[in-house]
C-alpha cells in the first residue's frame, strides 16, 4: 500500500469522524460529513500544490534549449 492510500485513508477516517462530532453537537446535516471526507481525502491523495507531497527530485522543469546549450559546451 503506498503512503498517498494511507494517508487518503487516514483523512477520510479523521474527516468524517470529525463531522460526526459536529453533527452530534450542532444538528447539522449527516450526510455532509461523507462527502466532506470524500473531499478531503481526495485533496490529500492528488494534492495539486504539492503541500502533502513534494516533487520527485529527479524532475526537472528546465527548457529544452537549456539543456541542449550544456551539452554543446562539453
Amino acid at each position: 500500500m503506498s503512503k498517498r492510500m494511507l494517508a487518503a485513508g487516514l483523512w477520510f477516517a479523521a474527516t468524517w469522524f470529525g463531522y460526526e462530532i459536529v453533527w452530534s453537537l450542532t444538528g447539522a446535516p449527516r450526510l455532509v460529513g461523507p462527502i466532506l471526507a470524500f473531499a478531503a481525502a481526495a485533496a490529500v491523495t492528488i494534492d495539486p500544490m504539492h503541500v502533502f507531497w513534494p516533487r520527485r527530485s529527479d524532475v526537472h522543469d528546465e527548457p529544452v534549449a537549456s539543456r541542449s546549450a550544456v551539452g554543446a559546451r562539453s
